[in-house]
């Protein structure tokens, strides 16, 4: 039996300290997992060390005995140690240079920093509003399903007998307009589709209590 399983860091894997180095392991490092405490390990660590980490382990390598003296520590300094001005894990390094200036007559999209023709309203690539006070200033169109919705309204409404069939449609075709219209911001007439969703439920408990009271008298009619 092997005593360590060589393969690729896995997510499984993934984070867990190298035994040896201490070292996070990332996905796809060559990886070496003990067979016998399962301790996991970098595949050269393993075998520089010759072996697993765990004290104890019947795979841990065979203790040297010539070991070498531990030398003496220096003595403290009697002046305090100097002060980075780069925050811990940081070094210096070179300044970060600043993004590039558009061409002349195109500029980028504050999202998704897509080059864009100096005056488009709105990024093709993330449909985020380009204007500096964040707000929508071009043209806009009815959205999908928001007239719709008003017909369907106030069909319901004179022909209370099919509300409850077209009731539930301007209610449907009104939430398919307000979702648009939160997605995009060149869309409107969210006044339309507010219309459109009172009038269809209006209309949907007009036709349910037409239905009962019709369904109602045929009962009586049909009892006598």
């Amino acid at each position: 039996m092997e005593a360590a399983r060589t393969l690729k860091a896995n997510l499984k894997l993934e984070g867990k300290p190298c035994g040896w180095c201490q070292a996070p392991l990332a996905l796809g490092d060559d990886a070496a997992v003990c067979t016998a405490c399962d301790g996991p390990h970098h595949r050269s660590c393993w075998d520089s060390k010759a072996g697993c980490s765990t004290e104890g382990c019947s795979s841990a390598p065979l203790r040297r005995l010539d070991v070498p003296a531990v030398p003496a520590p220096a003595p403290a300094s009697p002046f305090p140690a100097p002060v980075s001005p780069f925050p811990a894990g940081f070094a210096a390094g070179a300044p970060m240079r600043a993004p590039a200036p558009p061409p002349p007559g195109m500029m980028t999209c504050p999202r998704c920093m897509m080059p864009l023709t100096i005056g488009t309203p709105i990024c093709p690539n993330c449909r985020a509003i380009t204007s500096p006070d964040g707000l929508y200033h071009g043209p806009r169109l009815n959205a999908p399903g928001s007239v719709a919705a008003l017909v369907l309204g106030i069909v319901g409404v004179v022909f209370f007998c099919l509300g409850v069939v077209l009731g539930p449609l301007a209610i449907w075709q009104s939430n398919a307009a307000k979702a648009a219209i939160s997605r995009d911001p060149a869309y409107g007439g969210g006044g339309m589709a507010t219309a459109g969703l009172v009038l269809g439920i209006i209309s949907l408990l007009i036709g349910l209590l037409w239905m009962v009271g019709f369904l109602s008298g045929l009962s009586n009619g049909l009892g006598h």
